[in-house]
């Protein structure tokens, strides 16, 4: 909370705020009791309260009560052991989320425990800070881990080359290092409900904006341990959770199944190259095959090369009939090498 002007103000209101959001009732009281005040000075910090958001009040002067208002902050941090993400979600975080339409609470409430179950369950690490931070526009959630870093560790029990790898295949979906247990479905769709995702480990940084076409592979000069995810949305957004599934599923006949994914294609471009090899077209491939429908989208990408080109869309696409191979976003000079390629078929 960043509105006192003194120390002991601060603590003062962090005293309100933890009260009220307790349900304890004589908190006036309690308040006079423990910082020796005056009852009208308490009701300067809880005006104070009211005028950025943290409270609202209710009623008229003599029998007034207040109540949580749309600006909320809290956190904490949790021993991964043993922790069962739904209890921390409505135990330790369930009134930063009350009061929110039906469909945006489903989404902070998959989001929020998706992430902290792949912390639980994949992080090799001992603890996870979160924290929510709601204002009157957006509500934002984060969640560290001081494990090994999801890319690393993606990396590592997949045998990829490079920890970049980690990001392409992330925005492919049904990702995971433990398909006894896990679907990897998680990341994908939590990374699409949500306005805005990052995911920050080592000094790689994943990308994902619904205002903009591409997800990006940034660099990042800090040398993160662990992860950090970040989710965003705005109080009045519209989406529905379903809508998200919809959108990447098949219908009754296909039971449903998660079977199409977009793959930014680049995602695949590492510093200085062009996609120009067979291996590359492969990295691109790569688990596809558990899709039924795969767009391709080049959006950033100007130039491929022949190989690359001949690799996806005869080769590929000819030991693969059950597959629809489907390039979107595309420039001229792309345009033309995948017809190039085809026409070899």
């Amino acid at each position: 909370m960043k509105i006192a002007t003194t120390k002991r103000a601060e603590i003062i209101r962090r005293f309100l705020l933890n009260a009220i959001k307790a349900g304890n009732s004589h908190y006036l009281h309690d308040a006079m009791e423990t910082f020796q005040l005056t009852r009208q000075a308490i009701h300067s910090h809880l005006t104070a309260l009211v005028k950025v958001g943290y409270l609202v009040a209710e009623g008229n002067t003599r029998a007034r009560k207040y109540v949580l208002g749309p600006v909320r902050f809290h956190s904490g941090v949790f021993s991964l052991k043993g922790l069962r993400e739904s209890d921390v979600y409505y135990r330790d975080f369930g009134f930063m989320f009350n009061g929110l339409p039906k469909e945006l609470e489903n989404i902070c409430h998959y989001g929020f425990t998706e992430m902290l179950n792949n912390a639980v369950d994949h992080s090799c690490g001992s603890n996870a800070s979160i924290s929510v931070d709601r204002t009157a526009d957006l509500i934002t959630i984060r969640i560290t881990d001081d494990g090994e870093g999801i890319f690393n560790h993606i990396a590592r029990i997949m045998n990829l080359s490079d920890p970049r790898e980690s990001l392409l295949e992330l925005s492919k979906g049904k990702l995971t290092t433990d398909p006894d247990n896990h679907t990897g479905q998680g990341i994908f769709f939590t990374s699409r409900a949500f306005d805005y995702f990052l995911i920050f480990s080592g000094d790689l940084i994943f990308s994902h904006d619904d205002g903009d076409k591409n997800d990006y592979l940034l660099h990042d000069d800090n040398d993160r341990q662990g992860t950090l995810v970040i989710m965003r949305i705005a109080l009045d957004s519209n989406k529905v959770l379903k809508d998200v599934f919809d959108a990447f599923t098949g219908n009754e006949d296909e039971n449903f199944a998660f079977n199409k994914t977009v793959v930014p294609v680049k995602l695949a471009l590492y510093e200085g190259e062009r996609l120009v090899s067979r291996s590359q077209a492969k990295r691109i491939l790569n688990r596809v095959e558990r899709f039924k429908t795969v767009l391709l989208d080049f959006q950033g990408v100007d130039f491929i090369g022949q190989a690359f080109a001949d690799e996806v869309f005869r080769v590929f696409v000819r030991n693969n009939p059950q597959i629809s191979i489907t390039p979107i976003n595309l420039t001229k000079n792309v345009e033309q090498a995948i017809h190039a390629a085809k026409s070899n078929n």
